[in-house]
């Protein structure tokens, strides 16, 4: 049930920036002072299973964080953007917001595709480098995956570009915005290449705990967004195919520099260059591609199930989506680095030679109530935008009118979008992709029935506004499982939990470990 980001969404996922400092793989900000490195040194130690130095891996997960949470946020301006410019300066607004709306889902959205690489790398990568592995075979293994995601980036542009107005009439597109969300969607599927590659590269880099250098590259391909979308939706008139086009450069600027980056840290020294062997290369990361498309399904199902059903409301509330879909996006990305701050610090208490997960338990409710307070600082920006923030995007009353109805669900969704990614990265960390996945499909079978439901006896604005209300059950669901599987039953009745260990002798004494709160 992961969201991903990323932009391109996430959404990123999102996509644009995202690396390493010199050849032994310590972070740049890691060195920055002596007492900073020795915080690190012992954050990277090898576990005894037992103990864990809350102070020092709170202080590693922020500095892992804090960055790449800006990274997160920064990254969707390059949509954000384009929703403002177009729904100011635009002549026919109303229209050319609802054409951005039904445009996202086959242009950010469908990077979410290829989800399974970056999440398959930064496993590889991460427990490789805990364990040690060879840098040939993770190189080949890296080499590998940046081939699949440029493959996979080719084809899924050929069908944007080739089937653009069917998938366009599969979303309901309203006929006055279908000419402006074809020439969107045409225009944006040029970038599709730079965004698969983007986000494997972030996760090369963020595997390393490196995230200070992918925050320069996504303001680098933010700020190149803005000044063309100045120049052209505000001075040449171009609408939602200048704003494309904006993105698209933006977007292969951002591709570039953090490509450029990787290659610098020496990353890419141990690709083995014009070969091409599936099992060694390949496989690795196309064992995560089952799992974790299934979970991506499941997102885009209940995206696009909102779309379609703010589409059916008329373009008002079609165009207010655009705006609140996109501040959501924004606000759960808050809980992004988190699911890579699982898979990067859980590795080395999960290693077979550690003998016990006591530390593991310890780690995974750290991350928990990172994620606790993430939330409510997303869901508090989400709300304090969509009620007072709404005259950025459009100068229409109706629409920000409807924004500001729907502010109490969907903050609800924020929060429960952020806890629940805290604990998607130590599951994914664990291997348990399995479970995930089968959590998922039971949440998506209950959202299906709560829509089926819903459409019957609900019409209008308030359809809208219940469909928030199950997107937040969805993700408290995922919460209660993931708790459950992790830690346990209540009171350790029934499921012991994935981390449990008997009590530990230490020095003579026993120590139990407490379940999270």
């Amino acid at each position: 049930m992961a969201a991903p980001k990323q932009q391109a969404e996430r959404f990123c996922f999102s996509a644009a920036c995202w690396c390493v400092s010199s050849s032994v793989g310590e972070s740049p900000l890691r060195r920055t002072t002596s007492s900073s490195s020795s915080s690190s040194n012992a954050s990277d130690d090898v576990s005894d299973g037992v103990s864990l130095d809350r102070r020092v891996e709170l202080n590693a997960v922020l500095r892992f964080a804090v960055p790449l949470l800006a990274t997160n946020i920064v990254t969707p301006l390059l949509t954000m953007t384009d929703t403002a410019f177009v729904g100011r300066c635009a002549a026919d607004s109303v229209v050319q917001l609802a054409a951005l709306g039904v445009s996202t889902p086959l242009t950010d959205y469908t990077v979410t595709l290829a989800a399974f690489i970056p999440a398959g790398l930064t496993n590889i990568i991460s427990n490789g480098v805990a364990a040690k592995e060879s840098k040939q075979s993770l190189g080949a293994k890296t080499y590998g995956a940046l081939i699949v995601s440029f493959c996979l980036s080719l084809l899924v542009a050929g069908i944007l570009i080739l089937h653009t107005e069917t998938l366009l009439g599969w979303l309901k597109t309203p006929k006055e915005a279908m000419a402006a969300a074809s020439a969107f969607t045409k225009i944006r599927a040029i970038g599709m290449p730079a965004a698969y590659l983007t986000t494997a590269a972030y996760a090369i880099l963020v595997a390393r705990k490196d995230t200070v250098s992918p925050l320069a590259c996504v303001c680098l391909a933010a700020t190149v967004n803005v000044l063309l979308d100045y120049l052209a939706v505000a001075r040449m008139g171009m609408g939602a195919a200048g704003a494309a086009w904006a993105t698209t450069v933006a977007l292969w600027v951002g591709c570039g520099a953090i490509l450029d980056v990787v290659r610098k840290r020496g990353y890419a020294d141990d690709f083995p260059w014009g070969t091409l062997r599936y099992k060694e290369q390949m496989a690795p990361v196309m064992a995560f591609f089952g799992p974790i498309t299934f979970l991506v399904f499941a997102l885009l199902s209940i995206y696009t199930a909102l779309i379609l059903f703010a589409n059916g409301l008329g373009v008002t509330v079609s165009a207010a989506h655009r705006i609140a879909g996109n501040v959501f996006a924004v606000a759960v990305l808050c809980g992004d680095p988190l699911i890579q701050a699982g898979q990067a610090f859980m590795p080395k208490y999960l290693l077979p030679s550690v003998p016990l997960r006591a530390a593991a338990r310890k780690m995974a409710g750290l991350l928990q109530q990172v994620g606790f307070g993430a939330g409510a600082f997303a869901g508090t920006a989400c709300a304090v935008t969509c009620l007072f923030g709404g005259g950025a995007f459009t100068n229409d009353a109706a629409v920000i009118s409807q924004v500001r109805a729907v502010v109490v669900p969907m903050c609800a969704a924020v929060v429960a979008n952020v806890v629940s990614k805290s604990m998607y990265g130590v599951t994914v960390a664990a291997k348990q992709l399995v479970f995930l996945a089968a959590i998922t499909g039971a949440g998506l079978v209950l959202f299906a029935l709560a829509l089926w439901r819903m459409n019957a006896v609900l019409v209008g604005p308030a359809l809208y506004y219940w469909m928030w209300w199950v997107v937040a059950g969805y993700y408290a669901l995922a919460i209660v499982c993931i708790q459950v599987l992790t830690f346990g039953g209540p009171g350790g009745m029934g499921f012991a939990g994935l981390f449990h260990d008997a009590p530990v002798e230490n020095d003579g004494a026993k120590e139990t470990v407490a379940p999270a709160a």
